[in-house]
């Protein structure tokens, strides 16, 4: 009888061990299967990526999980044509236009915001986030609406416009949101703004640049058609007076002769 509990008791114990090695393989196979890839990405229990950083650069396409996207080219400007006026750049400021496509790769309509992409730089210490302007500032087509939705495999080229402290380089940087807010991972994308200098502006301010330019320039152009224009009215001036003193002349002329006819 005392055999036989000792059998069941080591049996028990058996079974116990293999429950508990079971258990500690399935956690073991479960945290190797979840270590960060290069990019410092992991997965969650629905497979979905997060807390990575993929980095990438201008003109190379970046895949994330609704879209792709790439930076195609970028400039900064000192001074800058908005709907509603010109305006300049503060010190060691600049406006930077930065053209991205975007792809829908997601299985279904993507509603999308342009403060979904955020512009950074190496060395910023502020806690401000970056956001840009849009059609609804710039009032052109080829901006990027500032609300709207990316439907399932369409792809669109915009603009986005920022202003930003004067860098050689920055990051346009996104982070995937989830609909049940779970949070995905964050993408940098590195580019370098060639440097243009004033903004182009509209028709309108063009020509009020160019009548500045006339009025206000080094006045050679000016000074030219004023003495023309003076010439031209001291001409017309010495002619309307030739023309008065050959009437007047003409008239005392008749006069004489009238009065030659009556003495006789």
């Amino acid at each position: 009888m005392v055999i036989y509990n000792r059998l069941q008791e080591v049996r028990i114990c058996k079974k116990v061990l293999s429950v508990f090695f079971a258990v500690m393989l399935v956690v073991g196979l479960s945290g190797c299967g979840n270590k960060p890839d290069v990019n410092g990405s992991m997965k969650s229990d629905d497979g979905r990526s997060y807390g990575g950083v993929i980095e990438g650069e201008q003109g190379q396409i970046i895949h994330t999980a609704f879209f792709d996207i790439s930076v195609d080219s970028a400039k900064k400007y000192t001074t800058y044509q908005f709907d509603d006026g010109l305006y300049q750049a503060d010190q060691d400021m600049a406006y930077l236009e930065v053209v991205v496509t975007i792809s829908n790769t997601y299985d279904k309509d993507i509603p999308m915001s342009i403060s979904d992409f955020t512009l950074d730089f190496s060395g910023n210490e502020s806690s401000d986030i970056i956001t840009g302007f849009g059609k609804a500032e710039i009032n052109k087509d080829t901006f990027m609406d500032n609300i709207y939705t990316l439907k399932k495999g369409d792809s669109i080229t915009k603009t986005i416009l920022y202003t930003v402290p004067d860098r050689a380089e920055y990051l346009l940087c996104y982070k995937e949101y989830y609909e049940d807010e779970f949070e995905g991972d964050s993408y940098e994308i590195t580019f370098t703004p060639e440097s243009m200098g004033q903004g182009m502006q509209d028709s309108g301010s063009q020509d009020n640049a160019v009548q500045s330019s006339e009025t206000t320039g080094d006045g050679s152009e000016n000074t030219e058609s004023q003495d023309s224009e003076t010439q031209e009215s001291e001409a017309q001036e010495s002619e309307s007076q030739e023309s008065e003193t050959q009437e007047s002349e003409s008239q005392e002329s008749e006069t004489q002769d009238n009065e030659a006819q009556t003495d006789e």
